[in-house]
């Protein structure tokens, strides 16, 4: 047996899908298929009008294999499976590296795309703004349409810039045939969704965001696929991917056989040779607490991507505090955001005990190199947060400090910069036309400060540790603080989420000066012999000798 098919049968393979799917050969294209139970598997395409179809051989090493002559790149094509029972199935690839529009599903002829080397990674020790987006709703033509990658890119990059968002994490590009699954229900792994234009509109989108300098992660999805008739489940009248019902209503993959650990492995491979510089894995914790094998394979997934791609960024959606072990570069603290929103939700009676969450020592942070996400999870965050429109905008701007001032790297999900209230929609961009209204443009407008503020100041992105760096209440809890210290520079955060002024005294710590660096809006001075912060007020100070 091939060394290639060997590793793909062990468990081990990251680039089967060199070797498995449709690739050009000659003057046409061979097709070769994993379906171990099948009786018989035939190829139908646009070729021949659908009407012949040509013979697939069961080869000595399980795959079954066999060439189209008379086949052409960007003609569609199914596998025809005759399962154990004697029934006949269509099935997309799936391994194929592009598919129809949908709601149409058939495989497209797509030549893979070379290997790219990572280019904007994410450095410990510089700024990490990172904007989460779905592709394909973040901007629509009037009628619907969706922009194509090269679209996309022409209004997208000048946002990121004026916002001084350094990455990009887009939600999943891998084809997916229902719109409402955000793209976390997939079934095309290997094949950038047609929706932005394919395999070459997602490249056009990520050169476009490398010349730009700004990185590209892709949020993968390795636990859960989409049921739907056609694709992965039930694929060769045997369940051969899946391992039974998901959570989120679809199924789940079957870590526990090795050529779907080569399939996923490699799926994962194939984004970071599309141009991707990093993965955001998806549900790490969730698998971690439910399914058995999880840990080695995330350990080996992991180990397995830094072998080939060194620079590559991997991040988990959390993990319990055990993103290290896993072999992730960062966590999505997904209880940061929890406490965080909790708080400014509640009733300001209610806060001082909820306040306390924000405090303690941080060493913590540096050692789980956190990012600080407000994602998807919480779109349309400004309609949950306590009180009239206008204490709600003043607390969205409170809360962005924080999580800018924060240890860790910034995630921030499409619209929130804008203040829009309503939650995620993949069918329609969000409500862009509320930044006509002055408040919300001005929320806009402190973002773009937020950034150049985070840009500027190491002691808010350096990934070090200083023994000043603590967090502590003030004022019954509800009002409190924190110290950032990189690079020589100190400074001081202070919060209040109380819709009352409060008088702050925090000890200074040797220092003699406070000058202001940033604030919510209200003007600041230098600390005497305290400060006063408005309702819902926050700022930053530099301490000096």
């Amino acid at each position: 047996m091939r060394p290639d098919v060997a590793d793909f049968y062990s468990g081990t393979s990251f680039g089967c899908h060199r070797f498995l799917g449709a690739h050009p050969a000659g003057e046409g294209w061979q097709f070769t298929v994993w379906a171990p139970h099948a009786r018989r598997v035939q190829v139908l395409g646009d070729w021949n009008g659908w009407r012949h179809a040509a013979e697939l051989a069961f080869c000595e090493d399980g795959l079954w294999r066999g060439s189209v002559r008379e086949a052409r790149e960007g003609q569609c094509y199914k596998y025809n499976i005759q399962c154990a029972d004697g029934s006949w199935r269509l099935r997309a690839d799936p391994f194929a590296h592009g598919f129809e529009l949908p709601p149409a599903t058939a495989s497209r002829l797509t030549r893979p795309c070379p290997a790219a080397p990572v280019r904007c990674p994410v450095r410990e020790d510089r700024p990490a703004a990172i904007y989460e987006l779905h592709a394909a709703s973040w901007r629509r033509h009037w009628d619907g349409r969706y922009y194509s990658g090269q679209e996309l890119a022409a209004a997208l990059i000048p946002w990121l810039q004026a916002h001084r968002f350094t990455h990009v994490e887009l939600l999943p590009l891998a084809e997916h045939p229902f719109d409402g699954s955000w793209g976390y229900h997939g079934v095309g792994f290997f094949a950038p969704t047609a929706r932005l234009g394919g395999l070459a509109g997602f490249r056009a989108l990520v050169d476009a965001l490398h010349a730009a300098g700004i990185g590209v992660l892709m949020d993968f999805v390795p636990l859960h696929f989409a049921p739907d008739e056609g694709f992965l489940a039930n694929f060769d009248g045997t369940p051969l991917f899946e391992c039974g019902p998901s959570d989120w209503g679809g199924l789940n993959f079957n870590w526990s056989s090795a050529p779907v650990r080569s399939f996923l492995q490699s799926a994962a491979a194939f984004w970071l040779e599309a141009g991707c510089d990093g993965l955001r894995v998806d549900a790490t914790g969730s698998a971690l607490r439910q399914l058995p094998g999880a840990d080695p394979f995330l350990r080996g997934l992991t180990a397995g991507l830094r072998r080939r791609f060194p620079e590559t960024v991997l991040a988990a959606e959390e993990t319990d505090f055990a993103g290290e072990r896993l072999g992730f570069t960062y966590v999505w603290d997904t209880g940061w955001a929890f406490d965080t929103v909790a708080l400014l939700s509640a009733a300001p009676e209610e806060r001082p005990g909820l306040a306390r969450r924000m405090c303690g020592c941080m060493d913590i942070f540096f050692r789980e190199k956190p990012i600080n996400a407000l994602s998807h999870d919480w779109a349309g965050l400004v309609g949950r947060l306590w009180g009239s429109p206008a204490q709600k905008l003043a607390q969205a701007r409170l809360l962005a400090l924080m999580q800018y001032t924060r240890p860790g790297k910034k995630l921030v999900f499409m619209g929130s910069e804008a203040g829009v209230w309503h939650g995620f929609d993949a069918g329609r961009e969000p409500d862009w036309a509320i930044l006509g209204d002055a408040d919300y443009a001005a929320l806009n407008g402190f973002y773009r400060s937020l950034g150049a503020l985070y840009e500027g100041h190491p002691a808010l992105y350096a990934q070090e540790y200083d023994e000043r760096c603590f967090a502590w209440a003030l004022r019954g809890d509800a009002a409190f603080g924190w110290l950032r210290a990189a690079g020589g520079e100190v400074l001081l955060c202070l919060f209040n989420t109380l819709p009352s002024p409060v008088q702050m005294q925090p000890d200074l710590h040797g220092f003699s000066r406070a000058e202001p660096v940033f604030t919510t809006g209200f003007a600041a001075a230098p600390f005497g012999d305290a400060v006063e912060l408005p309702g819902f007020g926050g700022g930053v100070w530099r301490l000096e000798k």
